[in-house]
């Protein structure tokens, strides 16, 4: 049987498209719900998928050609006799090949293996291919890594969720009433992994149509032009490459507590898996991942207590934001102790007893269940093995993302300079364009960390604590938001932008924003570090009204004693 594929009505409105990219060729092999094709719209990228398995018969339509709604865009050939009739007026099926340059002959060796498909991992291996490459990429779990799968992505969902817990408060004063929320943990659960699945899918159709062959798969260094390859159903391959990149990520740090490990501990992967949320829970670290859980569970009716053995939470932060954010989540009923260490933890009537030591004396805290997010380590010693030279808990690369070895290169948390997903997505970019020979470096020197904590946090370039580490001669110019029109009318005014000014030249040394929409603020900063941009440059752009984004421009202001509306 011969089945046309048509162009979809995706939307009302919709009555033509332009052929985007075909993701398929005569005589491949697809099965039902594959997508074969992208269209474009003035509005949308609308995907083709596959109506049953089969065969792609004949493409009538060509990239960048016009087609309307209903239009046969290719057929499918689903039977045999069919398919015989097929064989016989075209080349043998096993021959058919893709002719697009990404493409080399099998016998070839691979230019990269890429092992692990993290941010750094899958984006590396897209560059590549874009480049001409012939690559794979190996991943043993899912796609998207720690990222997407049991970081970023799900504590984000989980923490829009704890945010709407707060709403009703917001409309009262908008003349709104309803009443207070109830919590379907399990509701906020399926939600986080609907986003999940459908942006690993999404990772999927980039590598099919960037014809980056993908395997699932533990991936191992045989030498280093060789990767053995273990595959989920046990197969054993075993390729050659002429580059290797290592994404492999790191995994959390368990520290080395009394009773710890009995005390089956979390972490934030099984944290994002549990469905159902915990009566109490003892939060050990207060750094980005530990301040962004006592932000989701604290809201959505959990006792949390947060600990951490620096002087104050954040300790890599701004202290003032620290500050601030320290009040918002004990305003949330977050317990948080500082300058506290768990010295050993016992388990007592079902509940799991933390021994606290704060200066001279020490605390007993009860509770159901024990959050560890004390940062993340690799495991340095299956590296070692292979000749790989370690530094500051990573593997030691150059400015290229090279290791000790050539033909290797590393990047993201295994390198451990920053646990970051954008960072790892950027050497990955980095090192791939140097496996197909192109000189390229990163600069480490402005990167924008961001924590999702309700309200939010943003930091770029250098803190007070460390222009004055440096000597440097600086001036601090600071902006509420309670003082910013679209804050107020948005019903959220609470935090501010800080700028660090140099003050021979006028240049920007560090932004730190806590407030909403900080993470989407922070950009206009990188971008002004990296341009090495002076507060008159930022005094002199028109800022639109009323945004959040004048905040930057009267923080710029007042670092030179000019603020207007301060």
């Amino acid at each position: 049987m011969k089945i046309d594929i048509i162009v979809p009505k995706a939307g009302l409105t919709m009555t033509e498209a332009s052929v985007a990219t075909w993701l398929v060729v005569e005589g491949e092999e697809v099965k039902k719900e594959d997508t074969i094709a992208e269209l474009m719209t003035e509005k949308m990228t609308v995907e083709v998928v596959a109506p049953e398995n089969g065969i792609i018969g004949s493409i009538l339509k060509q990239e960048d050609e016009e087609v309307k709604v209903g239009e046969t865009l290719a057929t499918l050939i689903t039977t045999h006799e069919e398919l015989g009739d097929y064989k016989e007026n075209k080349l043998p099926f096993a021959k058919v090949e893709r002719t697009s340059h990404h493409n080399k002959s099998g016998s070839e060796p691979y230019d990269a293996a890429v092992i692990g498909g993290g941010p750094g991992g899958y984006v590396s291996a897209i560059r590549i291919a874009q480049l001409g490459g012939k690559v794979i990429l190996i991943e043993r779990d899912d796609l998207g890594g720690t990222c997407l799968n049991s970081g970023c992505i799900p504590t984000k969902t989980l923490l829009k969720g704890a945010e709407l817990t707060k709403l009703h408060h917001i409309s009262k004063e908008f003349g709104v009433n309803y009443n207070s929320p109830t919590v379907d943990f399990s509701k906020l659960i399926e939600k986080k992994e609907s986003i999940v699945g459908q942006l690993q899918k999404g990772i999927g159709h980039l590598l099919k149509k960037n014809h980056v062959t993908f395997i699932n798969g533990i991936g191992e260094i045989v030498s280093p032009n060789k990767v053995k390859i273990t595959k989920k159903n046990g197969e054993l391959e075993t390729i050659d490459c002429r580059n290797i990149i290592l994404a492999t990520g790191a995994e959390p740090h368990i520290p080395n507590i009394q009773g710890l490990k009995d005390a089956n501990p979390l972490t934030s992967k099984e944290a994002l898996s549990k469905k159902e949320l915990p009566e109490s829970i003892a939060i050990i670290g207060a750094g980005a991942i530990g301040c962004e859980f006592a932000g989701i569970y604290a809201p959505l009716g959990v006792e949390v207590v947060l600990i951490e053995t620096e002087k104050d939470i954040l300790p890599e932060f701004d202290s003032d934001v620290a500050q601030f954010l320290k009040k918002s989540l004990k305003k949330d009923g977050v317990n948080i102790l500082t300058s506290s260490e768990v010295i050993e933890i016992r388990d007592k009537n079902g509940e799991k007893i933390l021994y606290v030591k704060q200066e001279d004396h020490y605390t007993e805290i009860a509770v159901k269940d024990i959050l560890v997010a004390t940062g993340r380590k690799i495991n340095s010693q299956k590296f070692v093995e292979t000749g790989l030279e370690l530094e500051n808990a990573g593997i030691k690369v150059d400015e290229n993302l090279r290791t000790s070895v050539p033909s290797i290169f590393a990047i993201g948390d295994v390198t451990g300079i920053e646990n970051l997903a954008h960072v790892a997505s950027a050497q990955g970019m980095v090192a791939a364009e140097n496996c197909m020979g192109l000189r390229k470096q990163i600069d480490y020197q402005n990167i924008p960390r961001c924590i999702y904590t309700s309200p939010e946090i943003a930091s770029v370039g250098l803190t007070e604590k460390s222009a004055k580490a440096k000597q440097m001669d600086f001036q601090i110019g600071k902006y509420y938001f309670n003082g910013n029109g679209r804050a107020l009318s948005n019903g959220k005014a609470e935090g501010f932008i800080k700028v660090i000014r140099e003050n021979k030249y006028n240049q920007i040394l560090g932004i730190h924003i806590i407030g909403t929409n900080a993470s989407e603020l922070i950009s206009e900063g990188v971008l002004a570090l990296t341009l090495e941009a002076t507060t008159e440059e930022i005094a002199s752009t028109v800022h639109p009204h009323p945004t959040l984004s004048e905040g930057f421009l009267e923080a710029a202001l007042a670092s030179m004693e000019k603020g207007i509306h301060i």
